[in-house]
């Protein structure tokens, strides 16, 4: 996809910039091509930090925290595929841990995982459309409470990204959004349903922005307002689209 001009892509970060501040986002959806460079702007370039990466997957090109390491933050590397890990720890500085994400039921239990890159999931009916492969790996499972509290994270750090290809109900169930309190997830969401959504609205947080397949979620208490042009924007994408996608994930064979 082609980006725009400099000047132009300066304009709109000045734009958003003014938005986090004013806790005021004025445009719900947002092209992807801006997504590390509004995140961020959202913690105001903080030279300091910590995420949480829930599916880390390829180390550079295709993270979504390598910027924040480059600006000196710390974090965890959460990969469950071993091609994966090995170039993580080549690669990042995070700390690199080699385990997926699931429930309680699953916890210290190895399950299927189909290798497909960026699309590899423990779902046995991915969302990922036009993806073949015949791989499977065993996975060794855990919650995420269990790895969040191993490594001593405090409550309210900064950034989580979850992208593990339709699982995420699952891991909802083993990680407690009221007790960790991150200040902003990224979640991969289709919004082919609602599922998703109201869990991160029942646990206190709102969505504000979209980038790309990506919803912004953050502490409703933190006091942030859409637009009346953002809250058209919302309504269209998660109400007045919803059977459309439902049509278009109906056949998802990997």
């Amino acid at each position: 996809m082609a980006r725009q001009p400099q000047e132009n892509r300066t304009k709109e970060m000045d734009m958003g910039s003014v938005d986090f501040q004013n806790r005021y986002v004025r445009n719900f959806k947002v092209s992807h091509a801006y997504e590390q460079e509004l995140e961020r702007s959202f913690f105001n370039n903080k030279p300091q930090g910590f995420f949480v990466d829930v599916g880390a997957n390829e180390p550079v090109i295709q993270s979504q925290t390598y910027h924040f390491e480059q600006l000196g933050w710390r974090g965890l590397l959460l990969e469950p595929i071993p091609h994966y890990v090995q170039l993580l720890k080549e690669q990042r500085t995070g700390k690199v841990i080699q385990y997926a994400c699931s429930s309680p039921q699953n916890h210290g239990n190895t399950l299927k995982l189909i290798v497909a890159g960026g699309h590899s999931t423990l779902n046995t009916n991915p969302i990922a459309l036009g993806t073949t492969s015949n791989e499977t790996i065993d996975v060794t499972c855990r919650t995420l409470d269990s790895i969040l509290e191993e490594n001593g994270v405090e409550p309210g750090f900064d950034f989580i990204s979850i992208d593990i290809e339709g699982h995420e109900m699952e891991m909802f169930k083993g990680f407690t959004l009221t007790k960790w309190k991150p200040k902003l997830v990224l979640l991969e969401d289709h919004v082919t349903n609602h599922r998703k959504h109201n869990h991160m609205v029942s646990n206190g947080y709102q969505v504000i922005m979209r980038t790309g397949l990506n919803s912004w979620y953050v502490p409703k208490s933190d006091g942030y307002r859409l637009s009346v042009a953002a809250r058209i924007e919302f309504i269209r994408k998660y109400w007045l689209g919803l059977g459309f996608r439902k049509v278009k994930y109906f056949r998802m064979p990997l």
